[in-house]
């Protein structure tokens, strides 16, 4: 019954993998670091719709049938060691369509063929097979899809011995920090929490150690050249693969440092910026791994794994809709620069949108106001420059002003991967505090919530700053629950009695603020 694959998807990815370069410069405090862009192995994630089914919504614009399938077949690779799961990333495809269909895998190797293996499907479209111990040597992997118009699909995966593996030991305390802020950003906006991932952490472990030994000109940030030590891949999506990861869907996401942040403020600096922003708030984002050094060329690494959410959204913004306490002040140290010749100043606090389910955006218009009068804004409207087709972004030219509320507006010709067309619209509005202070939380547990406070922009750390939590217990009903004061990095724990999960809002003596879940 089922007939039709649109296979093009692997090359889409492989070619927007290539043209995601990018970088970003960035300081904090007196130590000069640099916060370097995301490299994604395909950018955005598109649903492909078909006719709305039995898992379909209205927000998703349909997933595929049962007659239609969307994989993104692995390059041919090498890896250093045996991976533990091999298998095929699937676009847009409902779960429960490729459970019907009779899916396998053979693997070809010295010693003869391993077949027979149990298909596993996994919650972000990603269908896996557990893979035995393989020895050093050549394999063929063979994708089977009886039925399909393509049937078959092979890649080849090389292992070898490498002096160069590095194994980390395990999930440590500065990654499950990372990601408790990382999370608590991404439970506000009702989006499912990333998980570490082992083969990702070592990937991006070696890449840090790699930026450690030869700098970060070597020849980027990113980018790792074959005669040089500590050599790993030239890409993170060949890094990502040569540690066991198992697609190309992932990216990478670092900041140079000759002294580390603390892990909050990590993923604070990262969300305050655009194209970083729009990578880690991802519907799509399932797995991430750390790596990091310290030294003249230090580095934090994250490499990032995507996969196909299930349930997403028709548009993510940041601030989000009835966000209060934003930022009036950004200072611009990303690149690719969101403000051409920007870089260094001090806008007004970024705004984004991605729309996860749109394949292109034309006819935008956007604009930012306050009450009635019209913001002036740079725009990062969709396919320029680093912005993918169904992104935007918006740098207020000047600082907001305080207290305020402002309403963003946009609209927009979306066109679906079905051919499927119609309008999209958007109107929301956000609140701003009276200064320039971001602000994060870190739910660390039942018990206690670390605080961060740092410049929007460059993340110099707000010591002595007086925060204070409240829960949340209705839209005008709120409850003091304790206040503190930040230390020198610019963070503070607060400690309580374990609760029900309850909202609660930290915020500043300015007004600045965060909503999280704890």
């Amino acid at each position: 019954m089922a007939n039709r694959w649109t296979e093009p998807r692997r090359f889409m990815a492989a070619m927007l993998a290539v043209s995601g370069l990018s970088f970003i410069g960035f300081v904090s405090g007196p130590q000069p670091s640099t916060l370097t862009a995301p490299i994604t192995g395909y950018w955005p994630i598109h649903l492909v719709p078909s006719l709305f089914g039995p898992y379909s919504t209205p927000a998703n614009h349909g997933y595929e049938g049962a007659d239609q399938i969307s994989p993104v077949i692995p390059l041919s690779y090498v890896a250093w060691r045996s991976p533990r799961l091999l298998g095929v990333q699937f676009i847009g495809d409902a779960p429960k369509n490729l459970e019907t269909d009779d899916f396998a895998m053979s693997i070809r190797g010295p010693r003869g063929t391993i077949a027979g293996l149990k298909t596993h499907y996994f919650s972000n479209g990603f269908v896996g097979w557990k893979v035995p111990h393989l020895n050093p040597g050549r394999y063929q992997v063979t994708f089977m899809a009886p039925g399909f118009q393509q049937p078959e699909s092979s890649w080849t995966l090389t292992i070898v011995k490498s002096s160069k593996a590095v194994k980390t030991a395990g999930e440590t305390q500065s990654d499950r920090v990372a990601l408790t802020a990382l999370n608590a950003y991404r439970s506000i906006l009702e989006e499912a929490p990333v998980h570490w991932n082992s083969s990702l952490a070592e990937a991006a472990q070696a890449h840090a150690q790699y930026l450690a030994v030869n700098g970060y000109h070597a020849p980027s940030f990113h980018m790792e050249e074959p005669n040089r030590t500590g050599f790993s891949g030239k890409t993170p999506w060949a890094r990502d693969l040569v540690f066991g990861w198992p697609s190309i869907l992932d990216g990478e996401v670092g900041i140079e440092w000759t002294q580390p942040l603390p892990p909050v403020a990590v993923i604070q600096d990262l969300v305050d910026t655009v194209y970083h922003r729009l990578s880690l708030l991802s519907a799509n984002l399932f797995f991430s791994g750390e790596g990091a050094t310290n030294g003249a060329t230090g580095a934090v690494v994250m490499d990032l794994g995507y996969g196909y959410s299930s349930n997403l959204p028709m548009a993510i913004t940041y601030p989000r809709p009835g966000q209060t306490g934003v930022p009036t002040g950004w200072v611009d140290l990303e690149s690719p620069d969101p403000v051409p010749g920007g870089f260094g100043n001090r806008y007004g606090y970024p705004i984004t949108v991605d729309f996860p389910t749109v394949q292109n955006l034309n006819n935008v218009r956007v604009g930012l106001f306050l009450g009635t009068h019209r913001v002036s804004v740079y725009r990062d409207m969709p396919g320029v420059n680093s912005m993918a087709q169904n992104q935007l972004g918006l740098v207020p030219r000047h600082l907001l002003m305080p207290n305020n509320v402002y309403t963003v507006v946009v609209s927009a010709d979306a066109s679906y991967n079905s051919g499927a067309k119609g309008p999209v619209n958007l109107h929301w509005q956000f609140a701003t505090g009276a200064g320039s202070e971001s602000v994060a939380a870190a739910p660390l547990s039942g018990h206690n919530l670390l605080v961060s406070v740092v410049k929007a922009g460059d993340g110099e750390p707000e010591a002595n700053t007086l925060v204070r939590i409240y829960q949340v217990r209705s839209s005008n009903h709120i409850k003091l629950v304790g206040s503190g004061q930040t230390g020198l990095n610019g963070t503070w724990t607060f400690t309580r009695r374990p609760g029900n999960r309850a909202l609660y809002d930290v915020v500043t003596s300015s007004g600045n603020s965060e909503e999280f879940w704890w």
